[in-house]
């Protein structure tokens, strides 16, 4: 039993410690580039933009719409959910359900 105690330790060990997984050093410092975000913050912004346009040249846009032309475009359901959140706190675009239950985003004009 001595045994198998000290070779599971020892493999625990190998691990690394508990902020790991979360990029940090017990010191406090980065020990490597978190990777929270797939897209720059230049990009994010003319994301942001571009799911605007696309939304206000149409009036209006469906989230299955929207998602379809974002997936075309390269962006990630992340990147056009976090445009989406930016642009209705701004009071850029709006949502609704259409009668049939869907998801629709308005622009705000």
């Amino acid at each position: 039993m001595e045994i198998n105690v000290s070779k599971r330790k020892r493999e625990e060990k190998k691990g690394g410690d508990l902020l790991a997984f979360l990029g940090e050093s017990p010191t406090g410092g980065e020990s490597r580039p978190a990777a929270a975000s797939s897209t720059p913050t230049a990009t994010k912004e003319h994301i942001v933009e571009e799911i605007y346009s696309f939304i206000s040249s149409r009036g209006s846009a469906s989230k299955d719409e929207l998602f379809k032309w974002g997936r075309s475009k390269g962006y990630t359901t992340a990147d056009i959910m976090r445009a989406v959140d930016e642009l209705s706190k701004e009071g850029r675009i709006k949502r609704r359900l259409d009668e049939e239950g869907r998801l629709i985003y308005t622009s705000s004009k």
